[in-house]
């Protein structure tokens, strides 16, 4: 008999949590069918890739009472059970929403998970960490910075099933430079650089990624890519590129990342994990405002084990100094070689799931 489990994602324009937990579903048996509840704009991806998907919008999305919001998650989730009668109902999110835990209460007659990433921010997260006991298993994809996670999850083991990284793509599913190249219109030969940093005009130099590309693009030999959200900014709106850069508009990017010799990046969990398994020297620019990520710590470690760089200046000068090195074939080729082997764990957290669907009824 065929079981459900119903993957529940936060994110409004972003794409991390769903990407997991997409990665986890395309992993489960055939003995199980995944469904997936999202806050993501991302829905026609889901769609595309054969998922049965639904959509809900966040409350900031649409300028909803926050409690309202709540509520209407709460009655949606349960929509959902009664439509998909789910084994398992597993959410991927810094902090269980009070709809959601709201269900967990009400519904026993599924298993509830939390897909909850480590390397929190120090000293914060105490009242989420608080709902670990609500759930009946703990799935925590690994990362390669944890000796260095000083957050509250770090603390906290018992009942909690940590795998190795969870990426969408594994190894086998890359293509070769010179694929990978062809495939997005890079020059064979250039020194090609990735620029993923989100808003910013290329020729304003006072946001990130416009600082990088007048650096980048002043340097003979260096082709210039700008990826892009492939759901944010609509093709007719997005910003008219200069000639000389290349717009970037695929997902999944990973078995792509062969094609750039530099990647420019946030420190994200995806990013710096499949950065780090396709052995692409970066250079990483923490967000220092996330809610709880400590995507600092996290580039410290990449920057530690020769792997990546660190551009911890905003300005066209401070890049320079951290991208510059990057652009010698030699350091480069010892940095591909710092770079540690990185396991995808989204098969081992499918196999949880699929236990613990097995188990209910």
């Amino acid at each position: 008999m065929t079981k459900r489990i119903l993957f529940v994602t936060t994110n409004g324009v972003g794409l991390g949590h769903l990407t997991r937990s997409m990665a986890i579903g395309k992993r489960l048996p055939a003995d199980c069918t995944p469904v997936v509840l999202t806050l993501s704009q991302a829905l026609p991806i889901v769609r595309e890739q054969g998922v049965f998907a639904e959509f809900l919008h966040s409350a900031g999305t649409v300028g909803a009472d926050r409690m309202d919001w709540q509520l209407l998650l709460e009655h949606r989730l349960g929509e959902l059970c009664d439509t998909y009668d789910p084994a398992v109902v597993a959410f991927d999110g810094t902090s269980p929403y009070p709809g959601l835990v709201a269900r967990v209460l009400a519904d026993d007659a599924r298993a509830w998970v939390w897909t909850r990433r480590g390397m929190w921010r120090a000293g914060l997260g105490a009242d989420a960490l608080a709902l670990s006991p609500l759930f009946d298993a703990i799935v925590e994809p690994g990362d390669l910075a944890a000796a260095g996670d000083r957050g509250a999850t770090a603390r906290v083991r018992e009942g909690v099933h940590r795998v190795d990284p969870v990426m969408l793509c594994d190894p086998a599913d890359a293509l070769d430079r010179r694929a990978a190249r062809r495939e997005l219109g890079l020059d064979p030969d250039a020194v090609c650089v990735l620029l993923q940093l989100g808003a910013g005009q290329l020729n304003d130099v006072d946001t990130l990624r416009g600082a990088a590309a007048s650096v980048l693009r002043a340097k003979p030999g260096v082709q210039v890519a700008v990826a892009e959200s492939t759901i944010a900014v609509s093709r007719a709106t997005a910003e008219a590129l200069p000639s000389d850069v290349v717009r970037v508009r695929v997902y999944p990017l990973q078995p792509l990342l062969a094609a750039f010799d530099v990647a420019v990046t946030a420190a994200g969990y995806n990013s710096v994990h499949e950065l780090l398994a396709a052995r692409t020297p970066a250079v990483f620019v923490p967000n220092r405002r996330t809610q709880l990520d400590d995507q600092v710590a996290r580039a410290q470690h990449a920057v530690a084990i020769g792997a990546a760089r660190l551009w911890d200046d905003p300005t066209p000068e401070g890049f320079e100094r951290a991208v510059e090195p990057l652009l010698e074939a030699s350091t480069r080729e010892e940095m591909r070689a710092a770079a540690p082997g990185v396991g995808n764990g989204a098969g081992d957290a499918a196999a949880v799931l699929a236990r613990l669907a097995r188990e209910v009824r």
